[in-house]
């Protein structure tokens, strides 16, 4: 009878589906094992179960500070702060977050927060110990391009990270319009330097790099940096000899600085040296432990030597920290094909990305998708994450007109995990800045609450919409056609041509945006004309000397500079009515 009852039991299962709370607490008991990839996995399904916990939300956040992804962290915490403008706790776990990512200011004004919402919380010791650290080192930045410490050059090191941003963006152009002003400026900038030759590389301007790189080695032989790559750049040239060389030069240092450990693991990995590459890429697995591009690079290592079980693993721990990349996955489904001998091995690229075949098809199947019938496609975003997946690879390709067509569909499912997604887009720092004022939109036209919470111009802003018309009326008093008559023609010869086109656009905006509001009183046009070109000068990218500057205009800096934020605040304004700091 008993046997009976057990054969039943086995035919018919019953689901059993569990809340939040039990996966919660799973969560908890990895965290307190140190074991954050899998805490990760299920504070997600908690969240997932129980979307208003913000408990849940805040502990997931905190998983991800943990584990270094302070973006995506923040993303949370100001999703909790919309729901609970005084949850203090979120406050703290921002600044740890802007620390982490080097933003000092940032980090201090969330701590100065805190520390007045609770300032006998848990945390309040911890936060008044790092503003002290911030304060006394001074490693903090101000609101107008300039670091607050003594030296002159210090300005321009907002503006080679700039080019370094653009760089890793895969905008190259931008990057090198940057980097060659950093360089112009201050060539003692040696990263600017290194970056820059990297940059020509990715253009095919190959001799330029090589050549960038020998005036770098010339100065500093081990450098490691100027080594690799042009390591790299022999070896694309067929200089192995050369190449070698370089290469070795650098091999017997053993660097303990983290990114030039990773500068040469990543080097290796190029120069298709697998078991170098590997026991390098474990090394700085141990600084890294979480970081998706170097368990990738182990994977891919691990499969060039035909040791295919161990580059499932780490493929496995980037499907657990990043479900939806689609790039893990494909690797995997390609691996177990090799091992079943349904296809034959062939050494695959390091690169974070599908091979070219495959990105093809991706692109011709998401073009597909976009011309199917609307109610389809919604059928199809809302029965699982698979449309979802492949969109988002597709924002990650170097291809504006691909993903605004991608953000213009996402935004058309007007659901809430349409919502979700565009929010949290307009939050990453590595898209470009159109990119998200065009999602920004896209929530306003789908009906999304405001404000919207956006990273914008280096800032995180709080967004409210109201369009404003763009045209003002012909006869503006003579003082605001004066401005940018001076502009232009102080602006010649020091600018390429088409300029001029842009420095109007400017202040035609500017006039339009500050139209419903009245027009300032204008004194002396020359300090506004000067405030014209260093904002153009500062959206465009280009070093400005600003004492020379003023000195050319015959204005003083602090009229200048205040008349530039107004400029700036305006043209923000122009687009979205008001937009303000969200943290102070």
């Amino acid at each position: 009878m008993t046997g009976g009852l057990s054969a039943r039991t086995k035919r018919k299962v019953i689901p059993f589906e569990q809340n939040g709370q039990f996966y919660y607490r799973k969560a908890r008991k990895y965290v307190e094992s140190n074991n954050y990839i899998d805490a990760l996995s299920f504070y997600r399904k908690a969240v997932e179960k129980d979307p208003e916990n913000l408990e849940y939300r805040l502990d997931l956040a905190q998983v991800f500070t943990e584990m270094g992804y302070y973006e995506e962290s923040n993303q949370i915490l100001l999703y909790i702060l919309q729901k609970d403008e005084n949850n203090a706790d979120c406050y703290f776990c921002l600044g740890c977050n802007f620390l982490g990512l080097q933003e000092y200011e940032r980090a201090k004004e969330c701590f100065e927060k805190y520390l007045q919402q609770d300032p006998d919380g848990i945390y309040s010791e911890d936060a008044q110990d790092l503003l002290d650290i911030l304060q006394s080192h001074e490693i903090y930045f101000d609101n107008d391009l300039e670091v607050v410490l003594s030296s002159g050059r210090e300005r321009l090191y907002k503006l080679a990270n700039k080019g370094k941003n653009f760089l890793d963006m895969g905008d190259y152009k931008r990057a090198i319009r940057c980097l060659e002003s950093v360089v112009k400026k201050d060539p003692s900038l040696i990263f600017a330097r290194n970056n820059l030759a990297l940059a020509y590389f990715c253009v095919g301007r190959l001799d330029d790099a090589i050549a960038v790189c020998e005036g770098v080695l010339k100065e500093q032989p081990q450098n490691v940096h100027a080594n690799c790559n042009i390591a790299i750049f022999y070896h694309e040239k067929g200089l192995e000899e050369e190449s070698e060389k370089h290469l070795q030069a650098v091999m017997g240092i053993e660097p303990n600085d983290v990114e030039e450990l990773h500068k040469l693991a990543v080097t290796l990995c190029e120069l298709k040296k697998h078991k170098e590459a590997n026991r390098l890429l474990k090394r700085l697995l141990q600084y890294k432990p979480y970081d998706i591009k170097i368990l990738h690079y182990i994977a891919v290592s691990y499969f060039n030597l035909q040791k295919y079980k161990e580059a499932l693993e780490y493929w496995s721990k980037i499907d657990k920290i990043a479900p939806n990349n689609t790039i893990s996955s494909f690797y995997k489904r390609l691996t177990h094909a090799v091992m079943t001998n349904e296809r034959e091995f062939n050494e695959i690229s390091y690169h974070f990305q599908v091979p070219y075949e495959e990105v093809i098809c991706r692109i011709k199947k998401i073009n597909d998708l976009l011309r199917l019938p609307h109610k389809d496609l919604k059928k199809r975003w809302s029965s699982g994450d698979e449309l979802l997946a492949l969109l988002k690879w597709g924002l990650e390709l170097n291809d504006p007109s691909i993903k605004r067509a991608i953000l213009g569909v996402i935004a058309s499912f007007k659901d809430e995990k349409a919502e979700g997604f565009l929010r949290a887009f307009i939050l990453k720092k590595s898209v470009d800045d159109e990119l998200k004022r065009e999602a920004v939109m896209l929530l306003k036209q789908m009906g999304a609450a405001e404000p919207y919470i956006a990273y914008l111009d280096d800032n995180i802003v709080q967004i409210k919409i109201d369009v404003v018309t763009k045209n003002h009326p012909g006869d503006l008093p003579q003082v605001f056609h004066d401005v940018v008559n001076i502009a232009v023609e102080r602006m010649k010869g020091h600018y390429k041509e088409g300029f001029e086109a842009q420095v109007r656009e400017i202040w035609n905006n500017f006039i339009s945006a500050m139209l419903p509001y009245g027009l300032p009183r204008i004194r002396k046009p020359e300090a506004w004309a000067a405030a014209l070109e260093l904002y153009y000068c500062l959206t465009s990218g280009f070093a400005v000397d600003k004492t020379e500057l003023t000195h050319r205009y015959g204005a003083s800096y602090s009229t200048v500079s205040n008349a530039c934020k107004r400029i700036s605040f305006a043209l923000l304004d122009h687009e979205y009515n008001k937009v303000t700091p969200y943290l102070q």
